[in-house]
């Protein structure tokens, strides 16, 4: 099955996939300290990083890829603060990069007709695939498990569920300062790693 974009095609990916795309990336770009350099990671991959002043008020994007997949231009707000939004936004477009860069048309004649492009091209379902793979190279799962196995001392299955508020609201502060993302990549990252937890108890 292929999701079709202008002037190409996304193919299916399931997440296992994705997965093994970022394992593949982590391996060659990563250094295995935690939390995840995203910035190394473009440097491994002749990827620049250039701020843009009013980048996501002008535009209405936090950051996106060049038609050459060569920079990612990211508001500059975000980028002066390293913010949770800045990283997530950079793996982001690294899932672009690597996902996609093979089907996306990449004649533009400038910036403003890139964007138009990229955004006709990049359907709801691509933009899954890199939400995604981002999460998943920010907050590897086997990480994420040992992570939260050592703050329940030693079964976050086990003892989740008798957890009080104030207990899981200083766990996921831990890990939330380990891995350097928001609750709700947190939150998305635990559904997926144990099936059944719900994000009530993360948020933005």
């Amino acid at each position: 099955m292929t999701y079709l974009g202008e002037g190409g095609q996304i193919p299916y990916l399931s997440k296992r996939n994705i997965i093994s795309e970022v394992e593949n990336l982590l391996d060659e770009c990563w250094d295995g300290v935690f939390p995840v350099d995203v910035e190394a990671i473009c440097d491994g991959l002749g990827i620049g990083i250039i701020p843009i002043v009013g980048l996501s008020r002008d535009l209405g994007v936090d950051a996106f890829i060049t038609a050459d997949f060569k920079t990612i231009h990211v508001d500059s707000a975000e980028f002066e603060k390293d913010s949770h939004r800045y990283r997530f936004s950079i793996a982001h477009e690294l899932g672009h990069y690597i996902l996609h860069r093979r089907y996306c048309p990449t004649s533009a004649e400038d910036l403003g007709e890139w964007l138009d492009i990229f955004r006709k091209f990049i359907n709801d379902y691509a933009e899954f695939q890199a939400n995604y793979f981002a999460g998943s190279l920010l907050v590897p799962e086997n990480e994420l498990i040992k992570v939260l196995d050592d703050a329940f001392g030693g079964s976050f299955v086990r003892d989740y569920w008798n957890a009080s508020s104030a207990e899981l609201g200083k766990i996921l502060t831990a890990v939330r300062k380990h891995f350097k993302v928001s609750d709700i990549v947190i939150a998305r990252r635990m559904k997926d790693a144990f099936p059944g937890v719900g994000e009530q108890n993360a948020s933005k």
